[in-house]
């Protein structure tokens, strides 16, 4: 498989903040980043620790995963009605060698294909570090851009098609399908992380 490391413009941060999932993109709102603290030395050190995405804080140290949830290798996604993602992720989560992905939600609207336009809300989270380092909720507006390759991380390029709208998908991307040994500066992501992303699809045009 092809390895992209397009990072992306300095315009597309002014818009979407850290959006660090493509370049020349635009959004419907402009806002400030959404990235949350470093985590806390108790959150880091736990067997298990969890974010909200619809709050711009730490994850919260957890000794045992939640029962219930949507599964993949260490990490638990659990939904509010709304599609509102929480995050537990595992100390013993391995990085990822290859694209992952579970359907939390089969949508049946339109479908997205390369090249089309799509709005999205999603949440990325780093595998190792286990922070948020952005996301489409706590900031209160989705993010819309074409699907093409080159202006995406190749992540989502490869992980995106097949959606329909009122789906969302976890995915799990390797490093070098993200951002490899030099992820954007001051974005919190870490070397050749794995990231995280939970993708909810509300429109294609």
């Amino acid at each position: 498989m092809r390895t992209s490391r397009k990072l992306f413009s300095l315009t597309a941060v002014a818009a979407l903040g850290i959006s660090l999932i493509l370049s020349g993109c635009s959004s419907g709102t402009s806002s400030d980043p959404v990235t949350s603290s470093a985590p806390a030395t108790d959150a880091a050190s736990a067997p298990f620790a969890t974010t909200d995405c619809a709050v711009a804080q730490p994850p919260v140290p957890e000794q045992s995963a939640p029962m219930d949830g949507q599964e993949l290798d260490g990490v638990v996604v659990q939904l509010d009605p709304a599609g509102v993602p929480t995050v537990t992720v595992a100390a013993t989560a391995a990085a990822a060698t290859e694209l992952g992905s579970v359907d939390l939600v089969v949508g049946d609207g339109a479908p997205v294909e390369l090249g089309a336009t799509v709005e999205v809300n999603y949440c990325g989270i780093g595998l190792s570090s286990r922070n948020m380092f952005d996301s489409s909720w706590a900031r209160g507006a989705p993010a819309a851009f074409p699907l093409t390759p080159g202006g995406l991380i190749q992540g989502w390029t490869d992980g995106l098609p097949g959606m329909k709208v009122g789906g969302e998908r976890l995915l799990l991307i390797p490093g070098s399908l993200g951002y490899g040994p030099t992820p954007p500066q001051g974005s919190g992501i870490e070397p050749d992380e794995t990231l995280i992303f939970i993708v909810q699809v509300t429109a294609v045009s």
